[in-house]
């Protein structure tokens, strides 16, 4: 039986959760693009399971960027090439609220790394088991490893409401339902997780997130931004034997062109 054949998984939607001016030499790739700015997107992930829950991948910004879009980081390095530019609209609440959906409709959430756009709003999801690796959720406790990595608060005890939030600590590579099995890629950050699902129609997709930022980064071999370049070299290379092997479609975490091209939730990939 195809992994198609098998698959738990229904449908993909791509949400938007803002964007950036960012300068990709500094934020991406160093020494190939230096100078170069781009509007980059902060994209998560609703995946629809057959048997009717939701996944969500990513929590974007802390939607306190809409009102002061240097909140996390002003005065660090980073924010010299990196401006966020969200609106009202980008607050996942609202994004949610486009697809008919509330936190409490999100049964788990799968938080890839805890830097501040994948992990700034995981307080709002107190209905949902949170997913995030054993070594992503040491680095954001680590009292030594603090700023734009890994900001005081980012993985909260507490809901907003007050609920516990329930963690679930993983390590490896991990199917969570047939079709949908997270990836380990350090390297970018400590824990950093991409996604494979195979979609009943499309097939095999790879949602690098940023263990591949852009075709950009495949094109010039350039892994040099993360926590440790020699691991995420060697994560990004997973990735694209994985691609040939599976014949995989590969989403990349913030590659400006290709965001053009993605479809939008509400509409989605089957």
């Amino acid at each position: 039986m195809s992994n198609a054949a098998r698959t738990s998984v229904k449908q993909l939607r791509v949400l938007d959760f803002g964007r950036a001016n960012i300068d990709l030499g500094a934020v991406m790739a160093p020494g190939d693009l230096d100078g170069v700015w781009a509007i980059c997107a902060f994209p998560a992930y609703l995946i629809d399971l057959a048997d009717g829950r939701h996944v969500l991948v990513d929590t974007g910004p802390n939607r306190r960027h809409i009102r002061e879009p240097m909140y996390e980081f002003a005065g660090m390095p980073l924010a010299e090439g990196l401006q966020p530019q969200l609106t009202d609209a980008d607050d996942p609440l609202n994004r949610l609220a486009e697809v008919g959906l509330t936190p409490a409709d999100i049964d788990m959430l799968i938080l890839t790394h805890t830097h501040f756009d994948h992990a700034g709003n995981a307080d709002e999801f107190s209905a949902s088991e949170i997913v995030i690796h054993q070594d992503a959720y040491a680095a954001a406790l680590d009292a030594g490893q603090r700023g734009y990595a890994h900001k005081p608060g980012r993985i909260p005890e507490f809901a907003a409401d007050g609920t516990p939030l329930r963690y679930r600590l993983v390590a490896g590579d991990t199917e969570l339902v047939p079709g949908l099995t997270l990836l380990e890629t350090p390297g970018h950050a400590p824990g950093h997780m991409s996604i494979l699902l195979h979609l009943p129609e499309t097939g095999a997709v790879i949602l690098a997130i940023d263990a591949i930022y852009s075709a950009a980064n495949r094109r010039f071999g350039n892994y040099k931004i993360g926590a440790d370049p020699e691991q995420g070299r060697a994560s990004a290379e997973r990735l694209i034997a994985l691609e040939g092997r599976e014949g995989a479609w590969m989403i990349y975490g913030h590659d400006p062109d290709q965001w053009q091209e993605l479809l939008k939730a509400p509409e989605g990939y089957r």
